[in-house]
């Protein structure tokens, strides 16, 4: 009898009747204890789909990723959504993963992270699985680090000249204040203290309220931004807000066309039919055709990998460069931790590394010693009291012999206590007064690319967003 009661059929894993016996007894006073209510009731096991919906379901309505939480178990769901839990292995996961090729390894990561999640809900919160989570025995996905890119201050100049009013402000905002596109599309008027020089942003991403500095070079455009119609710093030229599906990314894109920030040209066919793509090429062949249909092919300049999420990475590559002080940059940003600042951040830009460089062979091989003789001794043909002619073009001075010897004979022959290894190393560190960087700091806030406090003559001449 089962525990409603009704009689029904079980096969029992015995192999002798005995033993047999004794489990259908066993399964028998389970079940009386069930119908009698002295004893809960197995729950039936879930499977994939059923954990999917309670978690989603349960999310409340502030949660701001629940959209992307859908997006990302709707990959496990199509896969795994039918087994039951305790079946899903982690080589399931490995092929999971591994069938989602076509995503990039952060995404493919994000899916993998938010099964990760599913299962630790399920197991801790809910109290309907228990076992060891598969996607997290599965491993991380591998995903390469890349630097974030950064605009110039003469790429930037030449990029806002060529953009549209409303469009430009919102991009000299972010690049000023290292602001997000969420944060500079939900800016409010009321939330600008041009007399404090700070702007409350309110935080899109961890729900953090943080102070931003504003620099003096961008409160004409604030006083400006301020007497246009609606409660919204920045908006369309109609007065209304940008919505979530802003396509910033395409608009900076096209403006680095216009302004000739290119990385090449690509050739493609017209016909839609077609589709053709060819490769990318520095400079267009006039007689190319379409090797599919034949037809003459056009060609489309391909902007350079940077767009507004740049901007951001502009002002915190340029703040660490010119400041040296990371706690700035991550206050500034709104990082909870230094160290995601300095993992993304806080790097030389080319100039100093050249610098640097520059720096360090100087003081290993300094310009006197690389005209000097190379392994020559004294009376020697091409040498003369001890000093022999300059090493002959494309000589390598790492394959030649004496370099040591003769450096420590030029340091030995000096007795004034100033010699090679005697001289105090002079290395510019990259702080606030290099002189790479001619910049005015107030605020806290730098001012790179030859902007003084105060003036915007290398920025167009007009600040009226959206017309009144």
């Amino acid at each position: 009898m089962d525990a409603n009661g009704r009689p029904t059929k079980e096969r029992l894993p015995a192999s002798t009747k005995t033993e047999a016996k004794k489990l259908a007894d066993a399964a028998e006073l389970k079940a009386w204890r069930i119908r009698n209510g002295l004893e809960e009731a197995p729950k039936p096991e879930m499977t994939v789909a059923e954990g999917i919906a309670l978690r989603l379901s349960s999310l409340p309505p502030e949660y701001r990723t629940k959209k992307r939480q859908r997006e990302l178990l709707s990959h496990i769901e199509k896969v795994l959504g039918k087994k039951r839990l305790k079946e899903v292995l982690p080589l399931d996961v490995l092929k999971l993963l591994a069938d989602l090729a076509h995503l990039s390894p952060q995404t493919r990561e994000h899916v993998r992270m938010a099964g990760q999640g599913l299962f630790t809900f399920l197991t801790e919160t809910a109290k309907a699985f228990t076992g060891d989570n598969p996607f997290k025995e599965a491993g991380e996905v591998d995903v390469p680090q890349r630097e974030p890119g950064f605009f110039t201050p003469e790429q930037f100049a030449r990029l806002i000249q060529v953009m549209k009013p409303h469009l430009a402000a919102a991009a000299l905002f972010s690049v000023l204040t290292g602001t997000r596109k969420a944060e500079v599309r939900k800016a409010l008027k009321a939330d600008t203290y041009l007399a404090e020089r700070y702007v409350l942003i309110r935080g899109p991403k961890n729900n953090k309220d943080r102070r931003v500095p504003i620099p003096d070079v961008l409160v004409p455009l604030l006083e400006q931004q301020l007497k246009t119609p609606g409660k919204y710093l920045f908006c369309r030229q109609n007065g209304k807000q940008y919505t979530a599906n802003w396509r910033a990314h395409d608009v900076i894109a096209r403006a680095c066309v216009r302004a000739g920030l290119v990385e090449g040209t690509r050739p493609y066919c017209f016909r839609k039919a077609c589709g053709w793509k060819g490769d990318t090429m520095s400079a267009p062949e006039v007689d190319l055709v379409c090797p599919r249909c034949g037809r003459k092919a056009r060609w489309k300049e391909l902007p350079l990998p940077l767009r507004f999420k740049e901007l951001r990475s502009t002002y915190a590559t340029l703040g660490y460069a010119s400041t040296g002080d990371i706690h700035f940059v991550q206050k500034v940003l709104g990082h909870s931790d230094p160290k995601l600042t300095q993992a993304r951040y806080a790097r030389a830009l080319p100039e100093h590394l050249r610098r640097g460089a520059n720096a360090v062979g100087a003081i290993l091989v300094p310009a006197a010693k690389l005209g000097s003789p190379v392994g020559g001794n004294p009376g020697a043909e091409g040498g003369s009291g001890g000093k022999a002619e300059n090493p002959p073009e494309g000589s390598n001075l790492n394959e030649s012999e004496g370099l040591a010897m003769a450096s420590k004979a030029e340091e030995a022959r000096d007795s004034s206590g100033g010699g090679f290894l005697n001289r105090r190393p002079q290395v510019r560190f990259l702080s606030g007064s290099s002189p790479c960087f001619r910049t005015k700091r107030k605020q806290g806030v730098f001012l790179s690319g030859g902007v003084q406090a105060g003036s915007l003559d290398w920025v167009p001449v007009w600040y009226r967003v959206c017309p009144s």
